[in-house]
C-alpha cells in the first residue's frame, strides 16, 4: 500500500499539478493575509473605536444606565440590558474582533469586558463605580456577510484554477503515458504500432524519435532473423546429403560418428530456429496450475515435484510449457535428480526448479546471454536454451533469476504475474 501511494505521489501528473496548484494556493493565502491586515482589520479597528467612543459618552454623562435616553441609543444603534435580563454569555471566537474590541475598551477609565450575548448581539459590560452599564451591540455593525462570501470566492477560484490546470497538464502528459505503454510492450517483444505525435513540441519530437528508433531496431532484428533463418535452412541441405552419403560407408564406427555429428548439428539448427521464432500470437487459455505442471513433466524421469499448488490460470500453454521443459532438459543434462516447486505468492505464480548437479562457473547474468556456454562438461548444446527461456518469460510478463540450489546444483526461479483468473 505504501509503495503504491509513493508511486502515485511521484507521478509526473501529480508533480506538475503541485507546481501549478501550490503557487495558486500561496497567492490566495497572501491575498487573504493582505486583505485582513490592510483592509478588514483596519476597518474593524475603526468600527470598534467608534462604538466604544459612543458608549464612553453615555458612561461619562450618566450615573445609571436607566437614565440614558432610548431615542439617543436607537440613533446610535445601541441597546441596554438590565442585569436581571442578562442571559448566559460567552467569549467571542472571532480573534480579530476580540483583539480590536479589547484594544478599544482600554481607552475607558472603568473596568470593562466584551462577550458574545447571543447569535445577534455582542455585549459590552462596564463597571462605573460598582454601577453596571450593559450595552448590546448588533453584530451587523462589526460583522459583514461579505467576509464568508470572500472566502468562498477565494476557495472557488482556487478549485476552478486547479481543475483547469489539472485538465491541461493531464492532456499534456497523456502522450507520455501512451509512449510508456508502447515502450514497455516493445521491450517485451510485442509488436507495437507507431505512435501519433501529439502534445507539446518536445513530446512530439520525443515520440518521433522513438518511432524512428523502434523501426530501426525492428529492421535490424528482422534482418538478423532472416539471415539466421536462411543459414539454418541452407545448412539442412548439405547435412541431408552427408547423411545419404554415409549409407555407402562400410566402416560402422565412422558412419556412427558422422551421424552423431549430423544429429548434433540438426539440434543446433532447431535451437537457432526456436530462438528467432515469433510466439506472440498464441492465445491464452484457462488451465489448472497443478494439472499443467503434471502434464508438462509426465514424460520426464527423475523429476521430483515437492510442491504443486492448484489455482486456475490464464496462460499461453505452449510457451509456458516450453519454458519449463527447456529448464528441465538443461538440468537433466548435468544432474541425476531435478526438483520442482510450483506455488503462489500474493498474485504471482512461482516455479522453482533445482538440480543436484555440479552447478555452473558462469555469472548468473551470463546464463541468459545467447551462445554463452560453460566449460568442461557444461559445453553441451547451443547455449540458447536459457536465452529462449528468458525471452519467453519476459514476453509473458515474467522474470527469471538464478541461485545456488540447496541440492548442490543450480536453482532457476521463474516468476509470472497477472496469470490468476
Amino acid at each position: 500500500m505504501g509503495l503504491k501511494i509513493k508511486r502515485i505521489s511521484g507521478s509526473l501528473l501529480l508533480r506538475s499539478f503541485y507546481l501549478i496548484s501550490i503557487p495558486i494556493v500561496l497567492i490566495q493565502l497572501i491575498g487573504i493575509i493582505i486583505f485582513f491586515e490592510l483592509h478588514w482589520d483596519l476597518v474593524l479597528k475603526k468600527i470598534s473605536n467608534n462604538i466604544v467612543n459612543n458608549i464612553e459618552i453615555f458612561v461619562d454623562n450618566y450615573d445609571y444606565q436607566e437614565e440614558i435616553p432610548f431615542n439617543i441609543l436607537d440613533t446610535l444603534e445601541l441597546k441596554i440590558i438590565k442585569n436581571t435580563d442578562l442571559k448566559k454569555y460567552k467569549k467571542s471566537n472571532n480573534f480579530f474582533l476580540n483583539k480590536r474590541m479589547k484594544q478599544a475598551l482600554k481607552q475607558l477609565e472603568y473596568p470593562s469586558n466584551f462577550r458574545v450575548y447571543n447569535k445577534n448581539y455582542f455585549i459590552i459590560l462596564i463597571n462605573k463605580n460598582n454601577k453596571p452599564f450593559n450595552f448590546l451591540v448588533s453584530k451587523d455593525r462589526v460583522e459583514t456577510k461579505t467576509i464568508p462570501g470572500f472566502f468562498l470566492w477565494i476557495l472557488f477560484c482556487s478549485i476552478i484554477l486547479s481543475l483547469i490546470s489539472y485538465y491541461f497538464i493531464k492532456n499534456q502528459i497523456r502522450p507520455l503515458k501512451r509512449l510508456g505503454i508502447i515502450t514497455r510492450s516493445f521491450g517485451r517483444g510485442i509488436e507495437t504500432p507507431d505512435i501519433r505525435p501529439t502534445g507539446s513540441s518536445e513530446i512530439r519530437g520525443l515520440i518521433r524519435d522513438f518511432n524512428n528508433m523502434k523501426n530501426n531496431v525492428l529492421e535490424t532484428i528482422n534482418s538478423q532473423k532472416t539471415m539466421l533463418a536462411g543459414i539454418s535452412h541452407d545448412l539442412k541441405t548439405p547435412l541431408t546429403r552427408i547423411s545419404l552419403m554415409t549409407e555407402g560407408l562400410e566402416n560402422q564406427k565412422i558412419k556412427n560418428d558422422i551421424l552423431s555429428n549430423i544429429t548434433e548439428m540438426d539440434t543446433l539448427i532447431i535451437s537457432y530456429v526456436d530462438f528467432i521464432k515469433n510466439e506472440k500470437s498464441e492465445i491464452s487459455i484457462q488451465k489448472n496450475s497443478s494439472d499443467f505442471i503434471r502434464e508438462t513433466l509426465e514424460n520426464y524421469k527423475n523429476i521430483h515435484i515437492n510442491k504443486n499448488d492448484s489455482k486456475i490460470l490464464n496462460l499461453k500453454k505452449t510457451q509456458i510449457s516450453r519454458v519449463i521443459k527447456n529448464v528441465i532438459e538443461n538440468a537433466l543434462k548435468f544432474s541425476n535428480n531435478t526438483y520442482i516447486d510450483s506455488f503462489f505468492l500474493d498474485k504471482d505464480w512461482l516455479i522453482v526448479i533445482q538440480d543436484d548437479g555440479p552447478g555452473t562457473e558462469l555469472n548468473y547474468s551470463d546464463l541468459i546471454k545467447p551462445f554463452v556456454k560453460g566449460k568442461n562438461n557444461m559445453n553441451q548444446g547451443s547455449g540458447l536454451g536459457l536465452s529462449i527461456v528468458n525471452k519467453i518469460t519476459i514476453l509473458n510478463n515474467g522474470k527469471i533469476s538464478f541461485n545456488k540450489s540447496k541440492f548442490g546444483g543450480l536453482e532457476v526461479r521463474i516468476r509470472f504475474n497477472n496469470f490468476l483468473k
